[in-house]
């Protein structure tokens, strides 16, 4: 047995432990909640506060984000019962899921990363279409299906400390933008751990090794084992799959593949369990799959009725479910669209 596939590319592994510390703590001393009290105060059009306060919460690396983006954008909306409170649901939905195609802290991204041996620059040489047509339907929903006067500004009742925000967002910023620009990741995200660890005085290591989701951690080392043993075994497991009838490159095979593969991701209802089955998928079938099994895998984890956030902005701005399938459906039907495009002049 190749002991190497056990092992190659979990140094990734560290990447997460570090995002969840940093989001432990951002979380935990408020650390960010200047900024988004600035923007709320500064910009002149309503629906640009709502665009870059739902935004910036989205960006947080942290567990149930949709939650405080709700929380954030709860200040924004219409009294309950009011018009146009309905619209904050997708609002927050879309706000916070298009970073799974190209934040480097998404395991959506860190796994096909991992899998593939690929730089940041080269993952997103694949994935920049699916990424293109989900921001131009994001700003499309916020400058045409949201209206000025749906949102109501109230006064942020944090004091604003640009030496706060100075102190401890920028540098998050600048950690993202370094593994953005090639800068290895251990050297950016465990310098910008310990910079919090100073800021917010967090020496006690047994409080930020709770901060860490060690099953979700041990889950993605299993992934990069199975992508890995799938690579190295490609042949042998097509040849199985194409004598069972899923043979990819038949009409019947590409579209049982791809349904599988969908309804896998929409009974799972997971970010890092659709990137798994992606990464899997893709694995087996060439990286030339990528974009296409990422394009239906997210789909079937958007819609998921096992995915919590349509029920949070359901529960928070009263959101119909008919009103979520439409926004959700026409991103959908436009992400597997471009992927499908991509596929076939590839």
């Amino acid at each position: 047995m190749d002991y190497s596939l056990l092992y190659n590319g979990q140094i990734y592994l560290l990447l997460i432990v570090f995002v969840m510390m940093i989001a432990g703590m951002v979380k935990e001393h408020g650390l960010f909640k200047d900024i988004f009290c600035f923007f709320e105060q500064s910009l002149n059009s309503k629906k640009a506060v709502v665009a870059v306060v739902s935004a910036l919460t989205g960006l947080l690396p942290i567990k149930g984000r949709v939650t405080v983006s709700a929380g954030m954008l709860e200040t924004l909306a219409p009294d309950k019962g009011c018009c146009g409170r309905e619209k904050f649901g997708p609002i927050d939905y879309v706000s916070t899921h298009h970073y799974y195609f190209w934040s480097p802290l998404e395991k959506t991204v860190i796994l096909p990363m991992a899998a593939f041996g690929l730089t940041y620059a080269q993952f997103m040489g694949i994935i920049w279409p699916l990424l293109a047509v989900s921001v131009a339907f994001i700003l499309a929903y916020l400058i045409w299906g949201v209206k000025e006067s749906d949102v109501e500004l109230g006064d942020c009742e944090t004091e604003i400390k640009v030496s706060r925000i100075t102190r401890y967002v920028f540098p998050y910023i600048a950690g993202v933008g370094a593994i953005i620009a090639g800068i290895d990741f251990l050297w950016a995200f465990g310098s910008l751990t310990v910079y919090y660890m100073l800021c917010t005085k967090t020496f006690d290591i047994p409080k930020l090794i709770k901060y860490v989701d060690w099953k979700l951690v041990a889950w993605v080392a299993v992934i990069i084992a199975l992508a890995n043993f799938a690579r190295e075994n490609t042949d042998a497991i097509k040849a199985y799959l194409e004598s069972t009838g899923l043979d990819i490159n038949t009409t019947t095979g590409f579209t049982l593949l791809s349904l599988l593969s969908f309804g896998g991701a929409f009974a799972l209802g997971s970010s890092s369990r659709f990137g798994a089955l992606t990464v899997l998928m893709a694995s087996i079938y060439g990286i030339e799959y990528l974009p296409w099994f990422f394009a239906v895998d997210f789909v079937g984890y958007l819609i998921s009725p096992m995915h919590k956030c349509v029920a949070i902005g359901m529960l928070y701005f009263g959101t119909k479910l008919s009103y979520y399938a439409t926004i959700l459906g026409a991103w959908g039907v436009l992400v597997i669209a471009t992927a499908g495009i991509g596929l076939i002049i590839s």
